[in-house]
């Protein structure tokens, strides 16, 4: 993975630190389908926030939903691989990830990169 398929994808999959955070906690526990009071608690987050990010890592191939709740499940390899990447990124740089994560406010640009990393998948 070069740093600019990372950075990318990082762009592309985080509408905020909020949707990472959650990411991390469904990875942490690949198997486990957690329900939405379950993860509010772990994160500690509101509705709203988990809404958002649920919706996010769903649109970004990240995640599953169904009656049972939300778990961990990358669409594909590539993805998975991915999200080890910027998992080691975040626990050595998580400044740096904070800052592609926040500066990517404008959607026109997330989408952009969103149609950019998913054209070379």
């Amino acid at each position: 993975m070069t740093e600019g398929e990372t950075s990318r994808f990082i762009r592309s999959s985080f509408g905020s630190i909020w949707s990472l955070e959650l990411l991390l906690v469904l990875r942490a526990r690949p198997d486990q389908s957690w329900s939405h009071d379950e993860v509010i608690a772990a994160l500690r987050a509101s509705e709203e926030v988990l809404a958002r990010s649920t919706s996010d890592l769903r649109a970004a191939g990240l995640i599953a939903t169904d009656s049972a709740g939300i778990r961990y499940a990358p669409a594909s390899p590539e993805r998975e691989e991915m999200v080890g990447v910027v998992a080691n990124l975040y626990a050595t740089r998580p400044a740096a990830v904070r800052r592609l994560i926040v500066g990517t406010s404008d959607a026109a640009a997330r989408f952009a990169d969103a149609f950019l990393f998913r054209k070379g998948d």
